[in-house]
């Protein structure tokens, strides 16, 4: 193999592990924001975006350059678009973090609520896969990435069942009503992230063995 496309390969998985530490931070910040009263957001959160977003640019980019110039095959071709399509979850994965930032304010004040419908244990749930994901995309551990998987599926349905719960207790719960919308929504994100780590382990597994598990009952 040409020492520039060992080079470009390992830049490569350089910038997605950096995107994965810079989502991780994300992560972090928008579950202290909800959990924690005197959480106050500061420039960290944006400028954190915008470092991932600018990854998600040179990511595509650093790709386009490895196909026109090396026209990789087979393992090596299968990393590079598995890569590239997991920087796009990632970025996603960013993004969404950031809002739940942004519809923190309403909620952060009602901590008796939020432990009722379990929103730090889904938050943990999803602090934990993503580090995992991590974890399993540096060392190719194609088996952390299906358990990963099996966890996504798992914390999908807390979140199921947290948006029942609290369309079901409006009703009853007067303070419920001041946060419903806002609540809904976090919970809503959280499946979200939940779904995009879920696909960026189905990447992972098909980086190695050139076959997708999600969805097919074989994790």
């Amino acid at each position: 193999m040409q020492p520039f496309f060992q080079d470009e390969l390992a830049k490569l998985r350089k910038r997605i592990i950096k995107m994965f530490v810079l989502v991780a931070a994300q992560l972090n910040k928008s579950s202290q924001s909800v959990s924690n009263p005197d959480f106050e957001a500061t420039e960290t959160e944006l400028q954190n975006e915008n470092r991932i977003d600018r990854l998600d640019i040179k990511i595509d980019k650093l790709c386009q350059r490895i196909f026109a110039l090396a026209q990789p095959v087979a393992t090596d071709l299968r990393f590079i678009m598995s890569s590239l399509r997991m920087a796009s979850e990632i970025e996603r994965i960013g993004d969404i973090a950031l809002d739940i930032i942004g519809r923190s304010e309403t909620v952060r004040p009602f901590q008796d609520i939020l432990a009722e419908f379990r929103i730090s244990q889904i938050f943990g749930e999803i602090i934990r896969m993503s580090e995992q994901a991590a974890e399993a995309y540096a060392n190719n551990n194609n088996d952390l990435a299906r358990e990963v998987i099996s966890s996504c599926s798992h914390t999908e349905e807390l979140c199921k069942t947290a948006f029942n719960d609290v369309i079901a207790r409006m009703t009853e719960k007067s303070q419920l009503i001041i946060i419903a919308t806002d609540l809904i929504l976090i919970i809503r994100d959280l499946e979200r992230i939940s779904n995009h780590l879920e696909n960026v382990c189905d990447s992972i597994v098909f980086i190695v063995e050139g076959k997708r598990f999600r969805h097919q009952g074989q994790l």
